[in-house]
């Protein structure tokens, strides 16, 4: 069918004549035409270029690129040569003879250059995390491996949790084009293991695939380009909610297909490897466990246990991959508000908190419970501002979804207790509630590139919370008061973040919304109000000794948290965030980028990212423009409306904190999810910053 379409150019016709004619005109000038010979080689080359541009944009424009996209006339490069860039692979200028596996240029089987390398399937590589099947430059590349093919799948099923397709915000890949090239690349390699079953490979050692292996990866090819079809349909609003409940469906097919297979997948089982997450996963890894029957929900309601609550919130993650939309919007609606009011009972019931924190220090305790505030923050956020944006297709809503619920996975899974109580074996695992979804590869997420008001804002952002947390430990061991003072300035800060985060594109606010907007930041500053004005009140006894623990902890959440969130960023010229700063222009390694002082006020300049009131525009540099005064959702500064979390009034914050008061981040979503953290010092003051809860990124995914 292709040739009978394309012979006539690509065979004989068109690409032939337009061949000829440049060829004899080149080789005329060669040859030393002058006069009118020359003039007609000229006309020759002229007419043949005009000839291969115009045949190639005909042909390709009566065709669709493999996951729905349209071609684009007028590329010169190959990754951009499809309206979802990224998605076409290879280097020009072609070689004579094409790979025919792979449809690029090369004339070896070796796949289109993407930066990677054979993996390394070393047992002791992929236990400890160090081997290149979780980079995504290898991944993708072609191969007949099933572990490799499983690993990149995973990595397609957690992208699936919000495939926004919004491109160009801080040189962010869409989830959607990540996807689209993972399910390519699983699905070219299935059909390479099919029709060469005696090439087939299961993490580096020869497979021998059965009748029953074979009828399922044919199915499994197949439902593979279903998965590709119904991708395309995302960024329609008439079809994007069918195309989610096939996302979805599929999805869970495949996975059912191949676990039920069991040759394969004892296979498969006996290949474990360190994922980005901190489990230990598998490939074509299967989905939490979770319920939400009516018992599962009246006890995750009543907040009977937090195994009951997480075990509602794997569900919640089960029906979202592939999107919220429409036919789940109601389930998923239903269920986050059993988990939010679960939360609320359990962090409400002072027994059963103790329980969970049982064996803790007094600092560790009060940390667990921020933790805990930080889940229930946003869970709300979700409910609030991203459920049902997202069943539209709004692009912050869908980037949010995705970050905000493996947020919350990472808050619950990386802090001991709280894993524990929720069913887990105090690390980060598939048991119990809030259990780690599929571990994706670094690489789909990548770090934001700020602008210069966000470099601004990052830095400022960054220096200040290591001095709040310097004078909040000094106060927490006695070497300095507390004060009103102090309190305004922390509330200043908290809507300083939020603020600024409002002004920003939907992708900045996907990113950073639960750490600015709902979460971390938020529970952070209402506990460390709540012990400052309890200390203030006159608190003695074990009131005081609460009030302490609960400001080291705070301050600890805020440093870290800086450090983990700006870590994800990259300067508006470069280099790095520097975690230990506490002045704005050395927060940046390189000294002066960022500009801005310290301490901020509560309405940020959105023009430059500044704490101040000036309007000096910024100078120019990449990521995103910062965003004009009118932010939804933030509670408001410059004329924010409040229409997102919660719906909080415009205007300045005057509370301990804005939103839900409630929840500290413990790690996110952002570049890549790895969980090996390292333990940087948050500055030198009395205490670090407690980064033992804080995942260091290498997403996404997340």
């Amino acid at each position: 069918m292709f040739q009978g379409r394309f012979d006539n150019e690509l065979l004989s016709g068109t690409l032939e004549a337009d061949t000829a004619a440049a060829v004899k005109g080149l080789q005329g000038i060669l040859n030393g035409d002058t006069g009118a010979a020359l003039a007609a080689d000229k006309a020759m080359l002229a007419a043949a270029g005009q000839g291969f541009a115009a045949d190639a944009m005909d042909v390709s424009g009566n065709n669709i690129a493999i996951g729905g996209a349209t071609y684009v006339g007028t590329a010169t490069t190959v990754s951009t040569a499809t309206s979802v860039h990224g998605l076409a692979q290879g280097t020009i200028p072609v070689t004579a003879n094409p790979n025919i596996a792979n449809g690029t240029g090369g004339s070896t089987t070796t796949p289109p250059s993407s930066g990677g390398h054979p993996i390394n399937f070393n047992p002791t590589a992929l236990a400890n995390g160090t081997s290149n099947l979780l980079v995504r430059a290898s991944a993708l590349q072609h191969s007949t491996d099933l572990v490799q093919a499983g690993v990149v799948f995973n990595d397609a099923v957690r992208a699936s949790l919000g495939l926004f397709s919004l491109a160009g915000s801080g040189n962010s890949p869409t989830f959607l084009s990540s996807y689209q090239a993972d399910i390519t690349a699983v699905q070219t390699d299935i059909a390479a293991m099919l029709a060469n079953p005696g090439q087939v490979t299961l993490g580096g050692h020869t497979f021998a695939l059965n009748t029953t292996d074979t009828a399922v990866l044919t199915n499994v090819e197949a439902q593979l380009g279903t998965l590709l079809k119904a991708a395309g349909g995302i960024t329609n609003a008439a079809t994007l909610a069918t195309a989610e409940q096939t996302i979805h469906a599929v999805q869970q097919e495949i996975l059912q297909e191949i676990h039920n297979d069991a040759h394969l997948t004892t296979a498969l089982n006996g290949v474990t490897y360190l994922a980005n997450t901190g489990a230990t996963d598998v490939a074509f890894q299967a989905s939490p466990a979770g319920a939400d029957d009516a018992a599962t929900l009246a006890a995750a309601t009543a907040g009977h246990s937090l195994k009951d609550v997480g075990s509602v919130f794997n569900k919640v993650v089960d029906i979202a991959s592939g999107g919220i939309n429409a036919g789940n919007l109601q389930e998923v609606n239903n269920d986050l508000t059993a988990i939010s009011q679960g939360l609320t009972a359990i962090l409400n019931n002072k027994t059963q908190l103790a329980q969970i924190e049982a064996g803790e220090t007094a600092n560790a305790a009060a940390l667990t419970t921020i933790h805990l505030q930080t889940a229930l923050g946003q869970i709300n956020l979700q409910l609030n501002k991203y459920d049902a944006a997202a069943s539209t297709g709004n692009q912050a809503a869908l980037r949010g979804t995705a970050d905000n619920l493996l947020d919350i996975i990472d808050i619950i899974q990386n802090d001991t207790n709280l894993n524990t109580a929720a069913g887990g074996n105090g690390a980060a695992g598939h048991a119990g509630g809030f259990a780690e979804d599929p571990g994706g590869l670094t690489g789909t997420v990548t770090k934001f590139q700020d602008n210069q008001a966000q470099t601004n804002f990052w830095a400022s952002f960054l220096a200040e919370a290591n001095t709040i947390n310097a004078t909040l430990q000094k106060i927490a061991t006695g070497g300095a008061q507390a004060s009103q003072t102090l309190i305004t300035q922390i509330q200043n800060y908290q809507h300083f973040g939020a603020a600024f985060d409002a002004a920003q594109g939907a992708v900045f606010q996907g990113r950073f919304d639960n750490e600015l907007l709902s979460g971390t930041l938020e529970a952070d500053t209402a506990n460390a109000v709540k012990g400052l004005q309890g200390i203030l009140n006159g608190d003695t006894g074990a009131a005081l000794a609460a009030d302490k623990a609960m400001l080291a902890a705070a301050g600890q959440g805020f440093a870290a948290d800086a450090m983990d969130v700006s870590g994800n960023n990259v300067p508006v010229n470069g280099g790095t965030y520097v975690g230990t700063a506490t002045t704005v222009s050395t927060a940046t390694s390189i000294h002066g980028t960022a500009h801005g002082t310290i301490p901020v006020t509560a309405n940020p300049n959105i023009a430059n990212g500044t704490g101040g009131t000036a309007t000096t525009p910024p100078t120019t540099g990449g990521g995103t423009g910062a965003g004009g005064n009118n932010g939804n959702g933030a509670g408001g500064s410059n004329n924010g409306t409040g229409s997102g979390a919660n719906g909080s009034s415009g205007g300045n914050n005057n509370g301990g904190c804005s939103h839900h008061c409630g929840g500290h981040h413990d790690d996110h979503h952002h570049d890549e999810h790895s969980s090996h953290h390292d333990a940087a010092v948050a500055q030198a003051a009395s205490q670090q910053a407690d980064m033992s809860h804080h995942q260091a990124m290498t997403h996404m995914w997340g």
